[in-house]
């Protein structure tokens, strides 16, 4: 305790006390240490001696802020250090002389000293103009990122793309021809293409064996009808005489070091060549969530094939290739394929079909599947229906746009829809498949349909007849997947069935198309619940195959089931064609075989039937190899390929009558594919 009278130290004697202690302080940081030891993190002033702890600053020593820094000095060692420093042209001598290190700056950081000779490096950033910049050398600054107005003028005069234009499509439709959606395009060969089929007209299965070692996923037939290809899980593509019924090539990618499976293909219009896609596996690693090999990038494969090489390889998809088409666009060549990824792509080829220019992928950011596409009649190839997720889309081909999207039609997936061309007009019924409350009954494993003929009466619509068009139109037929909502998620509440549309074209420029819905096409022991099933059509009749091994003939002017197929044993039917001349249709199966049918007649009609067409059976080997035949002024694919087998044992095919006779040779006859 201080008493009165005693001596106080001045102020100028603390400042010295104070001076002598952060100098001796400032000695005790500076002076070496037997363990080097670095200031730069918090935890090396906790390794300090308890004594030689550097006073904490008031704002903090942890953490990212002001008071963090070497040593820590507080700010009266700061002045004091300041004082100390010797100015320009002073001297500190004797004790009053030390090495005190130099102060650090409270806030901000350094300015760096550059040297003239070093050019300092651009600044980031939009530039700002010098303080002592002359004016008339200034310019503005331009906000980036944001547009120059137009003018009214301007906005006039900017040529607005149209997304649809009758006029314009008129002549595309009218310079180039689109018969790629044409089921009946070529003119029927003397037995003459099936048109009737029903109890008068029976289908009947040809004892012909064309197999695979694996499931067959699809078929697709060459432009002029003489060569089909199937596709499997085999990775193996066999080219059959759809004369003789014989193997006449396989193709295989036998450089792939991995596992191909093959869902679709087309040959190329002049069928010199041969597109394919599919699933492509990894050979070395396995997938629990698929439990299958690991799916990797799947790419298009072009054969030759004559040759059966593969001349090119696309990749562009990453995953599975559900649909592939081959078109012509004013006069140039494009490949269309669509995918599990849910992208549609285009292929730009040159005019041999072997060399891609560039490829487009179509934005969409929506869809999660698309299965396939069909082009508009009377577009000139210009757009497309893609069948994507549980609706349809419409696309531009040109622009690779997305022109519209129509409502859903199915609850779980719409994966087939092409156009046809109607042989006989429909009758219109308002059928849209759902499930009143009513009809549904509550049991312990969740909800269970009480009987058909409730969902029959339930499923009747109140939506009258769409007005016929009078401008543009075409027609178009889809199937579909419907979910598993009942009996314990099982079962699907609502029947499967197939859809006949009426697209209608817009008549002002930009117009919507509008597509009705003209009749559903259901039967009690139709159950298609499996998606990558196709559907085909003659224009008379829809052929829907199932998961149980039929297919059902719903005729479409009327909506009935005119016959039901029965020969792959079960097993799920994915793909079935009518051939465009002959009096021939072919199914396929995950069972591996190709079934062949042909439409007969009753002996009372043998001659002929209501439509004009004569039922004489299949072409013979002679009709075929006729030398005043038309087809045979050209060489074709089919012809090299014969000349390149050295001996093919075939048996003579004669005309097809009600009963087969001894002259069609038997399944150990016709060579099958091994």
């Amino acid at each position: 305790m201080v008493n009165p009278g005693d001596y106080l130290p001045s102020d100028e004697d603390i400042d010295v006390e104070m001076l002598d202690s952060d100098t001796e302080l400032s000695k005790v940081v500076a002076a070496p240490r037997k363990s080097p030891v670095s200031y730069d993190s918090d935890s090396d002033f906790e390794a300090l001696p308890a004594k030689r702890k550097p006073a904490a600053s008031k704002r903090g020593g942890r953490g990212r802020g002001r008071g963090r820094g070497r040593g820590g000095a507080t700010r009266s060692t700061a002045k004091a250090v300041a004082a100390a420093t010797p100015t320009e042209g002073s001297e500190i001598e004797g004790e009053d002389a030390f090495d005190a290190p130099a102060p650090k700056a409270r806030r901000g950081r350094p300015r760096k000293v550059v040297d003239d000779s070093e050019k300092p490096k651009p600044k980031r950033g939009r530039k700002k103009a010098a303080a002592n910049e002359d004016e008339d050398n200034f310019e503005a600054p331009v906000a980036k990122g944001k547009a120059r107005q137009m003018t009214l003028d301007e906005i006039d005069a900017t040529p607005k793309v149209l997304t649809f234009d009758p006029v314009h499509n008129a002549e595309l439709a009218q310079t180039y021809p689109d018969p790629y959606w044409k089921e009946l395009l070529s003119e029927p060969t003397d037995g003459g293409r099936i048109d009737l089929i029903d109890e008068d007209h029976p289908l009947e299965l040809l004892p012909y064996t064309m197999t695979d070692q694996m499931a067959l996923t699809g078929m697709a037939l060459s432009p002029d009808g003489t060569m089909l290809a199937t596709f499997g899980s085999s990775g193996n593509v066999h080219i059959w005489d759809t004369d003789t019924f014989a193997c006449l090539v396989t193709l295989r990618d036998r450089a792939e070091p991995n596992i191909d499976e093959f869902f679709v293909g087309q040959f190329t219009p002049n069928s010199e060549y041969l597109v394919v896609g599919g699933k492509l596996k990894d050979r070395k690693r396995w997938s629990e969530a698929d439990e299958d090999n690991h799916i990797l990038a799947c790419p298009l494969k072009v054969f030759n094939v004559v040759t059966g090489e593969v001349v090119a390889r696309l990749d562009g998809h990453s995953e599975e290739i559900l649909c592939v088409k081959s078109v012509v666009y004013k006069g140039e060549n494009y490949f269309v394929t669509t995918s599990q990824d849910g992208y549609i792509r285009r292929w730009h080829m040159d005019s041999s079909w072997i060399v891609l220019k560039d490829s487009t992928e179509i934005a969409d950011g929506i869809t999660c599947m698309v299965f396939t596409v069909s082009f508009i009649p009377n577009t000139g190839n210009r757009y497309f229906i893609a069948s994507t997720d549980d609706h349809l889309t419409l696309m531009d081909l040109e622009r690779c746009k997305i022109v519209q999207r129509f409502d859903p039609i199915y609850s779980s997936y719409c994966d087939c829809g092409k156009f046809i061309e109607l042989l006989e007009q429909p009758v219109y019924q308002a059928l849209r498949p759902s499930i009143a409350a009513a009809d549904v009954a509550e049991t312990d494993e969740g909800c269970a349909i009480k009987s058909e003929d409730s969902v029959a009466a339930s499923t009747m619509a109140t939506a009258q007849q769409p007005p016929e068009p009078s401008g543009l139109h075409a027609y178009f037929v889809t199937r579909g997947v419907e979910l598993l909502d009942a009996e314990n998620n099982t079962v699907s509440s609502r029947p499967n069935t197939c859809t006949l549309h009426r697209l209608v074209y817009p008549t002002e420029p930009d117009g919507k198309f509008v597509l009705q819905e003209i009749r559903r096409y259901h039967h009690d022991e139709y159950m298609s619940n499996s998606w990558l099933i196709r559907i085909a059509s003659n224009g008379r009749y829809i052929l829907a195959p199932t998961l149980n091994g039929q297919v059902f003939v719903f005729n479409i002017a009327t909506g009935q089931v005119t016959g039901i197929l029965r020969d792959h044993d079960t097993i799920e039917v994915r793909d079935c064609k009518f051939h465009p001349t002959k009096n021939l249709l072919f199914t396929c199966s995950d069972d591996g075989t190709v079934k062949v049918y042909r439409s007969t007649t009753r002996p009372a009609q043998a001659v002929a039937t209501t439509s004009g067409v004569t039922m004489e059976g299949v072409v013979t080997d002679e009709q075929v190899e006729d030398p005043e035949s038309p087809k045979t002024a050209a060489v074709s694919p089919l012809a090299l390929i014969k000349d390149g087998i050295e001996t093919m044992v075939v048996g003579e095919i004669a005309p097809v009558s009600a009963e087969p006779t001894s002259a069609i040779p038997q399944p150990d006859d016709v060579m099958s594919a091994e």
